[in-house]
């Protein structure tokens, strides 16, 4: 009896076109993305829109995401990769949002530095101890505030200025020094910005040219002088726009009368 032969198994010879169909989906995809994401004809809300759901899609788990950069959906959804391997959570190689609690701690700690170096370089520490026992606290020529990215320095203009005029007086130029150098060591980019009272100028300059001239000529002597980096200063000088106290009576009027050196933060920081 003749043994039966066996069928051979049939091999498909078409099993790419699986992958080759997945690819060009994929493709597709991406290219119908890009043509949505082209700036013509869409305004920049829509753009972020897009590019931030693309992002929590494919990369970030939503609770890593800080609320003020977070431009997609609210609620915890599911990502394609999720940073899993298998049923195991993999936690992302690369922090892409550094903590704003980090950043803070950063922003405090310096200001707390520049505000101990300024008491030891302006008044020495005994004078500085005594002026605390009068009660002066930081009503002094020079004060440190906290801004939300950052903080300012704040020089008051009846110490460093003569009335009416834009250039640091001779007695002060040292203080200046002082306050330049501190700042030099921290690296950050500042910001002069000249401030006035509301009552008018009675000589040729008005004060908006006042609080533009001594805010660009402290910018200069700190690049001059004190070799900061020119792309690392700019100044400012908004005149009697943005008070912090009352311009009733000549004591309020001094505090508005000052300088302010916006010390400048970055997210990443």
């Amino acid at each position: 009896m003749a043994k039966k032969q066996k069928c051979p198994a049939f091999e498909n010879h078409e099993r790419w076109l699986v992958s080759f169909a997945d690819m060009m989906t994929l493709l597709f995809c991406v290219f119908v993305v890009l043509y949505a994401l082209k700036p013509e004809g869409n305004p920049e809300p829509a753009i972020k829109q897009a590019a931030a759901s693309i992002q929590e899609s494919f990369t970030d788990l939503i609770e890593d995401i800080p609320e003020k950069v977070r431009v997609g959906p609210t609620e915890q959804g599911f990502g394609i990769f999720e940073h899993r391997k298998g049923d195991r959570i993999r936690p992302p190689m690369i922090q892409k949002f550094p903590s704003m609690d980090r950043s803070t701690r950063v922003i405090e700690s310096d200001m707390e530095r520049v505000q101990e170096l300024l008491k030891l370089r302006l008044y020495g520490q005994q004078k500085f101890r005594d002026q605390e026992k009068k009660g002066e606290g930081q009503e002094r020529i020079v004060s440190v505030e906290r801004d939300p990215d950052g903080f300012r320095v704040r020089l008051l203009a009846t110490h460093f200025y003569k009335p009416g005029s834009y250039r640091v007086s001779q007695e002060a130029i040292k203080d200046l020094q002082q306050v330049g150098n501190i700042l030099k060591e921290l690296g950050k980019p500042i910001t002069v910005e000249g401030h006035t009272d509301s009552v008018p100028s009675k000589g040729e300059l008005g004060n908006w040219e006042i609080s533009s001239l001594r805010a660009s000529f402290i910018a200069r002597y700190f690049i001059d002088d004190l070799n900061f980096s020119p792309q690392m200063v700019s100044a400012a000088g908004y005149a009697d726009t943005r008070p912090i106290a009352s311009n009733a009576t000549e004591e309020t009027r001094n505090l508005n009368r000052r300088i302010e050196i916006k010390v400048h933060y970055n997210e990443e920081q």
